[in-house]
C-alpha cells in the first residue's frame, strides 16, 4: 500500500515542469495581462480645486502676488483716507490713478519715481505746489473734471520733466503760471474752463533764444476768452499752427 502511494507521488512530480526562479516584475506582467491591477483615475473626472483668483494685471506664484502701478479709481475715497506718505515706500512705482473719488486735494508725499499721475473726476479745488514737490520724473499729470480754480505759483517748477498737463473741465479763470518757463511741456489741455484772458507771455518765453520744446497740442476752446483778441505772438513758440485749438465759448 505504501509503495503504491509513493509511486503516485513520484508520477505527479514527474509530470510537473522544471522550477524557474521568478521575480516581482514577472508577477506584475501577469497582473497586467489578466487585467488585475490598481485602478487608474480618468482625467475626465478630475476637477481642479477652487482657489483665489489672481488680480487683473498681476502675476501670482504660490503665496506671492506681484502687481505694477495702484489703480484706486471709483472708490469712496476721501482725502482724509489717504495718509501722508502712503505710497512713499514704493520706490519703483511709476503710475497712480485715483479717479472718480471724493478726494479734494492732491495726495501728499507721492513717490519721486512717478511718471504718470491721474487724478481725474475728483473734487480737487486747488493745485498745491507742495503736493507736487519732488516729482522730478513726472511726465503726465491728469487733473481733468475737477473743481480747480487755482494753480499755485511754482507748481509746474516742481515737475521739471512734465510733458502733458490736463486741466480741462475745471474752473480756472486764467492760464496757469509757469508754462512759459517750462522747458519740456508739449501738451496743455485747458478747454471747458472760465478763462477770459490769455496773455502774450502765458505760453512762450519772451525771447527766441530760450530753449523750449514746441507745443504739439494746446486746447483753449469752450472758454469765455475771445479768440480774435489773442495776440498772434502768444504762440510764437508753436511751429505747427494746427496744434492750437481755439473756439467759441460753449
Amino acid at each position: 500500500m505504501k509503495a503504491t502511494i509513493i509511486l503516485l507521488l513520484l508520477a505527479q512530480v514527474s509530470w510537473a515542469g522544471p522550477f524557474q526562479q521568478r521575480g516581482l516584475f514577472d508577477f506584475m506582467l501577469e497582473d497586467e495581462a489578466s487585467g488585475i491591477g490598481p485602478e487608474v483615475p480618468d482625467d475626465r473626472d478630475f476637477e481642479p480645486p477652487l482657489g483665489p483668483v489672481c488680480p487683473f494685471r498681476c502675476q501670482c506664484h504660490l503665496r506671492v502676488v506681484q502687481c505694477s502701478d495702484l489703480e484706486l479709481g471709483t472708490n469712496p475715497l476721501k482725502s482724509s483716507g489717504i495718509e501722508n506718505g502712503a505710497f512713499q515706500g514704493m520706490k519703483k512705482l511709476s503710475y497712480i490713478r485715483i479717479a472718480d473719488t471724493n478726494i479734494t486735494s492732491i495726495p501728499q508725499g507721492l513717490p519721486p519715481s512717478l511718471t504718470e499721475l491721474h487724478l481725474d473726476g475728483n473734487k480737487i479745488s486747488r493745485v498745491d505746489a507742495a503736493s507736487l514737490k519732488g516729482l522730478n520724473n513726472l511726465a503726465k499729470l491728469g487733473l481733468s473734471f475737477n473743481s480747480i480754480s487755482t494753480v499755485d505759483n511754482g507748481s509746474l517748477a516742481n515737475t521739471p520733466h512734465l510733458r502733458e498737463l490736463h486741466l480741462d473741465n475745471n474752473k480756472l479763470t486764467r492760464v496757469p503760471g509757469g508754462l512759459a518757463e517750462h522747458k519740456y511741456i508739449q501738451v496743455v489741455y485747458l478747454h471747458n474752463n472760465n478763462i477770459s484772458v490769455v496773455g502774450s507771455s502765458d505760453f512762450c518765453p519772451p525771447g527766441h533764444n530760450t530753449k523750449k520744446a514746441s507745443y504739439s497740442g494746446v486746447s483753449l476752446f469752450s472758454n469765455p476768452v475771445q479768440y480774435w483778441e489773442i495776440q498772434p505772438s502768444t504762440f510764437r513758440c508753436v511751429y505747427v499752427r494746427s496744434a492750437i485749438q481755439l473756439g467759441n465759448y460753449k
